[in-house]
């Protein structure tokens, strides 16, 4: 190999290695793009930290179905958590009401209810929960 053809070679091996190493601009945006998300998510939860006044489980029931069951009748329901912090070990009471005289009463634990969730349970009754005044209410939780 001749001298010239020898500095050719390298000449060609140092372009390869400069086009090895520049990074490509599509990798630079979808850098930039990750960077954006990641700066934006951490400081959206910051400013929500700093921001948000806290406020206990805020807790709302509806009935979403009363079916008859082989031991008397269950009672589907779902609360809803509006407020921003967690109930854990929610404890639900369905009572059964004839005027002021109070029929029958059940009871079940939801694990949790976290902050703007919505959560299912049941209710299990020997009594037609139709025939009476059905009232669902939370009578205790933890904090987790």
């Amino acid at each position: 190999m001749t001298e010239e053809e020898s500095k050719n070679k390298e000449e060609n091996q140092e372009e390869n290695k400069e086009r090895h190493n520049k990074t490509p601009v599509w990798e630079w945006i979808i850098a930039a793009v990750g960077l954006i998300l990641v700066v934006g998510s951490i400081g959206l939860t910051l400013y929500r930290a700093m921001t948000e006044e806290t406020t206990p489980p805020i807790l709302e029931f509806s009935i979403d179905s009363i079916e008859p069951t082989a031991n008397g009748y269950l009672v589907k329901f779902q609360v809803k958590n509006t407020g921003n912090q967690t109930a854990a070990a929610l404890t639900v009471e369905g009572e059964l009401k004839n005027g002021a005289d109070s029929a029958e009463t059940s009871t079940s634990t939801l694990a949790y209810a976290p902050a703007n969730s919505v959560r299912r349970g049941g209710l299990f009754f020997t009594k037609n929960p139709q025939q009476f005044d059905l009232q669902i209410r939370a009578t205790g939780y933890e904090e987790p």
